[in-house]
């Protein structure tokens, strides 16, 4: 009987869970769209110019990011400029994209702009977006609390891979730099 209920127990948690899990962001063969963020740093710096626009077929990653750590987010950026190093002839492009809001975007400016200054994240375009950007809602990113970023690999703008709440550890560094290997090939 205790079997059956922990059985039971445990079926109600993963239907909760499946139900409660952050979803969203595009899918592997879903395009991405041109957007307008502000850059801070990386080859767009100072403009608002679109990125799948400006690099067009090249591969590239976006990572969105909703309230992630600064930390886990250099893990991550730190994996793109690794990448756009070792992938230079094949013109691999990176971008780390915040979303603020009215009352938050200057204060996340100020860090981003920071955290832009580190040598182990050089090259890598970092930019501000409004939350209710429409492109928030074209690519699909769910700005529930429980979705800290949205990551798209992808090339000629077609995604190859995309991850949700990617880790910026060496386990979520080694998947990130497998689907940039993938893209680049």
């Amino acid at each position: 009987m205790k079997t059956l209920g922990l059985v039971t127990m445990i079926a109600g948690f993963a239907a909760v869970m499946a139900v409660a899990a952050p979803g969203g962001g595009l899918k592997k063969g879903e395009s991405v769209t041109p957007f307008h963020p502000k850059h801070l740093a990386g080859p767009l710096a100072g403009s608002t110019d679109c990125f799948p626009c400006t690099f067009q077929n090249r591969p590239q990653v976006q990572v969105w990011v909703n309230g992630d750590s600064l930390t886990n987010v250099a893990g991550i950026a730190g994996t793109l400029s690794s990448a756009m190093k070792t992938y230079k002839a094949k013109e691999f492009k990176g971008l780390v994209v915040f979303l603020t809001t009215p009352k938050n975007a200057k204060a996340i400016e100020t860090a981003v702009a920071e955290a832009a200054k580190k040598p182990e994240l050089a090259g890598v375009g970092m930019a501000v977006l409004d939350s209710k950007d429409d492109a928030v809602t074209a690519y699909k990113v769910n700005t529930a609390a429980t979705t800290k970023n949205v990551v798209y690999v992808y090339k000629n703008w077609k995604v190859a891979e995309s991850f949700v709440n990617l880790g910026g550890d060496a386990a979520g560094q080694k998947t990130l730099a497998g689907a940039i290997a993938s893209v680049t090939k």
